[in-house]
């Protein structure tokens, strides 16, 4: 997924100045250098430099400089070979695969990437009832701190497009033990995608937006969607999942 970034770098090289999103996009489509069946790649590109100003700070190629424009950071060495990845074989999942099952499957992901990564052991247990929103309850080994996930997934070829999801207000409690992580599952690939958001449950009820009544918490996030830009700061990588769990932990 390193083309991405390596295409925008080469851009904001030549282009010299800072550049939006959606510029980017355009030129690296004009010059053949992105391949994407994706119907809004911006929203990929937007994603990719994001995720790696926030994971990277000041190491990162990249400055955000406004809302979806970025530039070049002046205090990093310039690579020296860029490798644009070619566009592989496309595959589907069964359409038999029942809404559960995608829950199930998603949940699973999840623990998975909470078990393998992180700075310490984390474990995770799957509720036997999941009536109050929760689908994973995760442990700090040696430690009683625990935080409760509930996650919302969604599946589909496009991981480009807009991201939508609505949680009953009753089942989020306003504490910081308590989590969502919403994640994109590429049915292409047959894994979560690189990125996901993970929002502390106070603040999904700060930002999020209240539908039917306040009954409901709504997230949104893509590039065609200008409230979107307001969790920018919840994206990450997949693998810094655990480590963001753990920092979270401190805070209980």
């Amino acid at each position: 997924m390193n083309s991405f970034k390596d295409i925008a770098y080469q851009i904001l090289k030549e282009a010299g100045k800072s550049l939006h999103s959606k510029e980017i996009t355009k030129i690296a489509l004009e010059r053949g250098w992105l391949k994407t069946a994706g119907k809004t790649p911006e929203a990929t590109m937007n994603a990719h430099l994001v995720v790696d100003i926030n994971a990277k700070k000041e190491k990162s190629r990249f400055v955000k400089t406004g809302p979806s424009v970025f530039g070049l950071n002046e205090n990093f060495v310039t690579p020296e070979k860029i490798e644009v990845k070619k566009a592989e074989r496309i595959y589907k999942i069964s359409k038999d695969v029942s809404t559960k099952q995608k829950g199930d499957i998603a949940e699973a992901r999840i623990a998975e990437l909470i078990t393998l990564y992180g700075d310490t052991t984390l474990s995770c247990y799957k509720p036997i009832s999941d009536d109050e929103g929760i689908d994973l309850i995760v442990k700090e080994k040696g430690s009683l701190k625990t935080m409760y996930i509930q996650i919302k997934s969604r599946f589909g070829d496009n991981p480009d497009g807009i991201f939508t999801a609505t949680t009953k207000t009753v089942t989020i409690v306003d504490n910081y033990s308590t989590a969502m992580t919403f994640c994109f599952f590429n049915t292409e690939e047959g894994d979560l995608w690189d990125y996901l958001w993970f929002v502390p449950a106070p603040d999904l009820i700060k930002h999020a937006n209240k539908l039917d009544g306040g009954r409901l918490l709504g997230f949104v996030a893509g590039r065609k969607k200008k409230e979107s830009n307001k969790w920018d700061n919840y994206l990450i990588d997949k693998r810094d999942l655990a480590n963001q769990i753990i920092a979270q932990m401190k805070r209980i």
